[in-house]
Order: structure tokens, then sequence, then C-alpha cells
């Protein structure tokens, strides 16, 4: 598949955030890795991918995805993006707080065979942990 193909499938594949579970298994290889787990014991394969998307859904019912930047290249689709939304259910352990989240991450997707083989993921995680109020911000000048 072309570098424009493979765009065009994990682009896709963002349906799943704002609850399209069902992309899940249409656009991810059944044999899927992530290096890059979202929760502790998260479920291996296209479950853990169900899973993460689940537990944040119940969070933040609200959520959408704000897709900032999409880059292609052989079998690599690099994407930088926000997930946002209201925080009003449990997430990662911290009671809803009412906010207005905004997550920052990086991901690159290998696709095969139209399918998603291969994650890897860099997120904000202090930002969005102070963001649910589990972590204080830190004061400006200190």
């Amino acid at each position: 598949m072309s570098s424009e193909e493979n765009r065009e499938i994990v682009r896709r594949f963002w349906g799943v955030w704002e609850g399209n579970i069902g992309l899940v298994d249409e656009l991810v290889a059944p044999d899927y890795i992530n290096h890059s787990p979202g929760m502790p014991g998260q479920p291996e394969g296209p479950e853990g991918i169900k899973a993460v998307v689940s537990m944040f859904r119940a969070g933040m019912p609200d959520l959408g995805v704000v897709i900032e930047d999409v880059i292609a290249g052989g079998d690599k689709v690099v994407m930088r993006y926000r997930i946002q939304g209201t925080h009003k259910g449990e997430l990662f352990g911290v009671p809803p707080t009412g906010r207005w989240v905004s997550i920052e991450s990086i991901t690159v997707e290998r696709v095969s065979g139209g399918k998603i083989r291969e994650h890897w993921r860099v997120t904000d995680t202090l930002d969005m942990m102070q963001q649910l109020g589990a972590i204080p911000e830190h004061a400006a000048g200190s």
C-alpha cells in the first residue's frame, strides 16, 4: 500500500476514539503490538485498544480528537494530536473534576496489508495528571 493509503487508514482509526469502536476490528491486525500501553494491565492486541478507549470515554464522555499533523512515509504514519473533553468520570483513578482536559500526544503507527500492526506513543503524562488535579501544578517562578 502507498504512504497515502496508510495515512488514510490511520486517520480513519481515530474514529474509534470518537465512539466507533467497531473500527478496531476493521483496521487493526489481530497480532497488533502496542509498544506504549496506555494503562497498567492493559490487554494485548486489539482488545487493549478497546479497553483504553472505553476507559477514556467513560472518564470523558464528550471526548474528541483534534489532529494537528499527519506525516506518512513507507509503512509508518506519524500523528500529532490532542484528545480532549470534560473530566466527568473516573480516569486513571482520579474522580471526576468537571475540568476540561486536553492531552497532547504523538504516535507512530506501522501499517501493513491495510491493517495497523504496531504502535508507539509519547504523551505529556505530567500535564495530563496536572489537568486532572492528581498532581499539583508547579507554581510560576519556583
